[in-house]
């Protein structure tokens, strides 16, 4: 019998799918780490809990889900303070941030983005700092250089960014059912994990951000970036097309990870009932006194608009 490699391949990548799904576990800013979870809207469990997750990922490119995950119009307790110009690293991980943790199945290849909107945002309001995809044939962002950084990337605040609340939103996007589009086959089709992280930038900036897309919107199945096979290329194609508008001309470049401090907060695996977390607002600020760095928390009122806050559900 004769083997057809790509849907051996693809068969493999269904069989471990399960197994794949990963989340923005903490935050750190200048190698502070901010605390787990912290400033992180955490998505929601997608089923009932035990065969539920919360780290799946959203594969539908019209549903709302897209923009934050599910309930990510649900406010964090926490928002993040920084400056522009300050170095914010997000860390990724599939059950927990334990040295054993293996990030995301080696299967999923693919690129990681992050975008930025005001916060709340508008259907117009996402705007690319950054992008890796292909970087060398075969070695993907997602499944060499993050799973070889343990889970960390990491972007710098644009310079001069005017002060108020925004959004980050690290996105990765695997391919390994991206071969087939989900309305197609809801079984199959890429796979994208995004979250929001809470941030305020403090400061005396002047540097407003452009018109950007919209989630739902800014990807549609149609896109070659969306719908790609990593199985079998038509030689002499094109490298892989990142989706998605390019990236801001505003946005700092490309930078590596910074040595990293310790770790706070629960490293273990988190159980359902601290997934959402509603009754405080806290504001951790991170300061450097003496050249000696802390973070201190206060807590604070959150002054969104009433019909912008979805009440979470009750656990």
């Amino acid at each position: 019998m004769i083997f057809d490699r790509s849907i051996l391949a693809a068969f493999l990548a269904l069989s471990t799918s399960v197994h794949g799904h990963t989340i923005v576990r903490s935050i750190w800013v200048n190698g502070v780490d901010q605390g787990t979870g912290v400033g992180i809207r955490t998505p929601a469990n997608n089923g009932p809990i035990g065969p539920g997750y919360n780290s799946s990922p959203v594969k539908n490119l019209t549903s709302i889900d897209l923009r934050c995950n599910l309930l990510g119009d649900t406010q964090a307790a926490d928002t993040i303070v920084v400056a522009p110009g300050d170095t914010l690293s997000f860390e990724w991980g599939h059950e927990s941030r334990q040295d054993i943790d293996d990030i995301i199945a080696n299967s999923h290849h693919g690129p990681g983005l992050v975008y930025i909107s005001q916060d709340p945002p508008r259907d117009d309001s996402w705007v690319k700092l950054w992008e890796e995809g292909e970087y060398e044939p075969g070695k993907w962002f997602v499944t060499t250089k993050l799973i070889e950084d343990r889970g960390i990337h990491s972007i710098k605040i644009p310079a001069d960014l005017a002060p108020g609340y925004y959004l980050l939103r690290p996105e990765l996007i695997t391919l390994h059912e991206g071969e087939t589009k989900f309305p197609d086959n809801p079984i199959r089709g890429a796979q994208l994990y995004m979250a929001c992280v809470q941030i305020r930038v403090a400061g005396a900036g002047g540097v407003s951000l452009p018109a950007g897309v919209g989630f739902p919107g800014a990807y549609d199945y149609s896109n070659p970036g969306i719908n790609y096979n990593i199985y079998w290329t038509v030689p002499g194609a094109p490298p892989y097309p990142i989706p998605g508008p390019t990236v801001w001309s505003g946005a700092e470049p490309s930078i590596a990870n910074p040595p990293l401090g310790t770790k706070k907060g629960e490293l273990a695996f988190i159980p359902w009932s601290k997934w959402i977390i509603t009754t405080e607002s806290v504001v951790y600020e991170v300061k450097t006194v003496e050249g000696v760095q802390t973070t201190e928390s206060s807590a604070y009122t959150a002054t969104w608009p009433t019909a912008y806050v979805t009440p979470a559900p009750t656990l």
